[in-house]
């Protein structure tokens, strides 16, 4: 211990005897400089943000234009048939396709309400519930191909047949649930 204590007192002696530091005369010139060349970096740094940022909006620009441009030039029908007025029974069916479209949305909210098919399932509910959910497979696939290259009337029916499925699978998987829970 007394070691230590002399070794500290023998580096303060000489930490005493050391010349007093006298300040340098360009020494606010050069506190001065440092701080504007971190300003001046800072400034780049803000810059090369601002042109990245502009650069990326010029290629997503460009590169929607050219999707939109190619997807025009392959499939010319798509435009026609959207600038092409409806008539009135297509405007009709327009609108009951709108609907279908909730009383299906609405339907899925509740099969999403009963949860999750359980491990264990009641035997005479699993091949129904498993064709009906194949069924709205196909349906959806059908409707996601056939939206603007078929007429709104074979739409309308593909969701009305959508709708009738999604409404027996919601019966079925309540029944099941309900089976289940007893």
């Amino acid at each position: 211990m007394q070691a230590r204590n002399e070794h500290a007192m023998n580096i303060a002696h000489r930490l005493r005897s050391l010349p007093p530091a006298a300040p340098a005369a360009d020494g606010w010139v050069q506190v001065q400089s440092r701080l504007a060349a971190r300003r001046q970096t800072e400034a780049r740094r803000v810059f090369g943000m601002r042109f990245a940022a502009a650069a990326s909006i010029v290629l997503i620009a460009v590169t929607a234009t050219w999707r939109v441009t190619e997807f025009m030039r392959e499939h010319p029908a798509a435009l026609v048939a959207r600038l092409t007025p409806l008539t009135a029974d297509e405007a009709l069916a327009m609108d009951r396709i709108a609907q279908l479209r909730t009383q299906s949305h609405a339907l899925e909210e509740m099969l999403a309400a009963i949860g999750e098919r359980r491990v264990v399932e009641r035997a005479g509910t699993t091949l129904p519930i498993d064709t009906l959910e194949a069924q709205v497979q196909w349906l959806d696939h059908q409707i996601s191909t056939g939206e603007g290259a078929i007429a709104p009337r074979s739409i309308e029916q593909l969701w009305r047949r959508r709708v009738e499925a999604m409404n027996s699978l919601v019966q079925l998987r309540y029944v099941e649930a309900q089976y289940i829970d007893m």
